[in-house]
């Protein structure tokens, strides 16, 4: 009996050994590829203050070699420390890409926003390292969490603006991930 459960043993040990020899790292370009996972809003507003919605994006993302993300150190050097480059012209430390879309009230479409200042790519902000500074590549996989506090005091944004959001992100390759479209969230509400 005690030698058929030792056998037994070593017979599941071998299995799953030849088991996990069989299994492979997950394969994906060394672009970013991410999927609109959820949008929620937190509204906030704290006594005699400007209310504030924080809006939480969340991403699915897939990078073939894992470089996603920005350390401080990172933006201190190019291509990261530029200025006037990437997607929106404010430069490579911006790795997280986010352009507002408005209704109309009257025509009830969505309207790329610019705020007043005229500067495409205001609201575009930056998420750290996924990885540390000396990992090897590998592929990377998961959700990426990002949020964006909006005041709605009427400058730009007023409470009942529905607006919706497209998203890319950039890797530290300066690779561009496809662009996402959220769902449509109504702030102060």
């Amino acid at each position: 009996m005690n030698l058929f459960r030792t056998f037994s043993m070593a017979a599941a040990a071998l299995a799953g050994l030849s088991l996990s020899s069989c299994l492979n790292a997950p394969e994906y370009p060394v672009e970013p590829s991410i999927d609109f996972k959820s949008l929620t809003m937190v509204r906030n507003k704290p006594a005699g203050q400007t209310e504030i919605d924080t809006l939480k994006f969340a991403l699915d993302f897939r990078d073939g070699d894992g470089d996603l993300g920005l350390s401080d150190d990172d933006i201190k050097v190019a291509p990261w420390n530029s200025t006037t480059d990437g997607p929106n012209k404010r430069g490579y430390s911006y790795n997280y890409i986010i352009q507002p879309y408005k209704k109309n009230p009257v025509t009830k479409q969505f309207e790329k926003f610019i705020n007043v200042g005229g500067v495409q790519g205001e609201y575009d902000g930056r998420f750290l390292r996924l990885d540390e500074a000396d990992a090897r590549p590998a592929p990377l996989k998961g959700t990426l969490n990002y949020k964006l506090p909006i005041n709605i005091d009427g400058s730009p944004f007023f409470p009942g603006d529905v607006l919706r959001f497209e998203i890319s992100i950039l890797d530290r390759s300066l690779h561009q991930s496809n662009t996402i479209t959220t769902t449509e969230v109504t702030l102060g509400q």
